[in-house]
C-alpha cells in the first residue's frame, strides 16, 4: 500500500467500528443519516467509503495533523483531500508563519530572516542569523543593495555604531491564526472521543469557522497561551463546574528555536458558550481553571463512555 494506506486502513477501521456502535446503540444524532461503513470526515461531514483511500479517488481521505506536522504534530486522524488542502493554505500556514516570526523577532538561537538594516539614513538589505548558541551574524549581498548606500553603511558598521533593524512585515492573518488554533483543538478533541463527541450539533459553530476562516463566527477570545502548562497538562479535558463548561484543550507547538503551550476552549452546548467564553476573557491572568482529566477513558469501543458522553453533551443543551 502506497501513499500511508496501510495507516490510514487503520484509521478508517477504527473510526467506522465506532460509528457502528454509536449506530446499533441510537447514540447518534437525529440530523445525522449515516451509511453503513463509511468514514465522515470531521470538518466537512462528507462520508466516504473504503475506495477513498485509494490515491485514484477524486477526493481520497488523507492523513491529518494535529497540530500541524511542521509544529510537531502527528496524523491519527483523517480528513479529505479537499478539506486537508484547504486548511493547510488558508489557516495552518498563518499559524507556522507567527510562531517563526516571534523567534526571529526575539533573537533565539537557530533562528534566521531577511531584514533592513540602516544607520543615519542609509538602508541596506540582508540576513540576520542566530546559530545554536545564540551568536547572532548578520550578512549582506553587495548585488541586492546600492553601491554608494552600501559603502556608507558598511563604514558606519565598523566603527561599533548601533544599527537599527527593521524586520519584513508580516503576512500573517491574525484571526486565520486563530482558527488554525481552534481546528488544531478540534482534531484533537475528534483524535480522543471521536464521533461520539464531535457529531453533537455544538461544533456546528465550530466546523462553520474552520470552513469559512475569513468570517468571526466562533466567539473571540476562546484561545490561551501559558507559561505555566506543561506537557503533563496536554489532553482535551472536560470543564465542569458552577461557572465554566465545555472541553478544554492544552497542546504544544514547536518550532526549531522555542516551544510553547496553547489552550483552546471547546464548546459542550450552544446555549452557553458565548457565556463561557466572555468569562474566560475577563478572567485575570493566573486563574486556574478545573479542568478533569478522561486520559484513562476509551471512546472507540466502550458502549458505557459513550452512552455517558451522549447523556452529558445531551443534558448541557437543554
Amino acid at each position: 500500500m502506497g501513499n500511508g494506506e496501510d495507516k490510514r486502513k487503520k484509521i478508517f477501521d477504527k473510526y467506522v467500528t465506532q460509528l457502528r456502535i454509536l449506530q446499533e446503540n441510537e447514540l447518534l444524532p437525529e440530523s445525522i443519516t449515516y451509511k453503513e461503513n463509511t468514514y465522515i470526515c470531521p470538518i466537512c461531514l462528507n462520508e466516504f467509503s473504503n475506495e477513498d483511500l485509494k490515491s485514484d479517488s477524486l477526493n481520497m481521505l488523507t492523513l491529518e495533523d494535529a497540530p500541524p506536522r511542521v509544529l510537531g504534530g502527528h496524523s491519527n486522524t483523517l480528513s479529505c483531500k479537499k478539506c486537508n488542502s484547504k486548511a493547510g493554505h488558508e489557516i495552518d500556514c498563518h499559524l507556522n508563519k507567527r510562531l517563526v516570526e516571534l523567534d526571529v523577532r526575539s533573537f533565539l538561537p537557530n533562528t534566521n530572516s531577511k531584514a533592513k538594516f540602516s544607520y543615519n539614513g542609509v538602508l541596506v538589505q540582508g540576513q540576520i542569523q542566530v546559530d545554536n548558541k545564540g551568536e547572532i551574524t548578520v550578512r549582506h549581498n553587495e548585488k541586492f543593495n546600492e553601491p554608494n548606500s552600501f559603502k556608507k553603511y558598511i563604514e558606519s558598521a565598523k566603527n561599533n555604531n548601533v544599527i537599527n533593524v527593521e524586520f519584513v512585515p508580516s503576512s500573517v492573518d491574525v484571526h486565520k491564526l486563530e482558527v488554525a488554533l481552534l481546528k488544531t483543538a478540534y482534531i484533537l478533541a475528534f483524535e480522543k472521543y471521536s464521533y461520539a463527541l464531535i457529531l453533537n450539533d455544538s461544533y456546528n459553530i465550530v466546523r462553520e469557522q474552520i470552513n469559512n476562516p475569513g468570517k468571526y463566527i466562533y466567539p473571540i477570545g476562546f484561545w490561551t497561551k501559558q507559561s505555566s502548562f506543561r506537557k503533563k497538562h496536554e489532553g482535551v479535558h472536560v470543564v465542569d463546574s458552577g461557572e465554566f463548561n465545555g472541553f478544554y484543550a492544552i497542546f504544544s507547538l514547536n518550532t526549531s528555536a522555542s516551544n510553547q503551550m496553547f489552550g483552546v476552549y471547546l464548546p459542550v452546548s450552544t446555549l452557553i458558550t458565548d457565556v463561557v467564553i466572555l468569562k474566560l476573557r475577563r478572567k485575570e491572568g493566573g486563574f486556574s481553571l478545573p479542568l478533569k482529566s478522561l486520559k484513562e477513558n476509551e471512546y472507540f469501543e466502550d458502549v458505557e463512555n459513550m452512552e455517558l458522553m451522549y447523556k452529558y453533551l445531551n443534558k448541557k443543551t437543554k
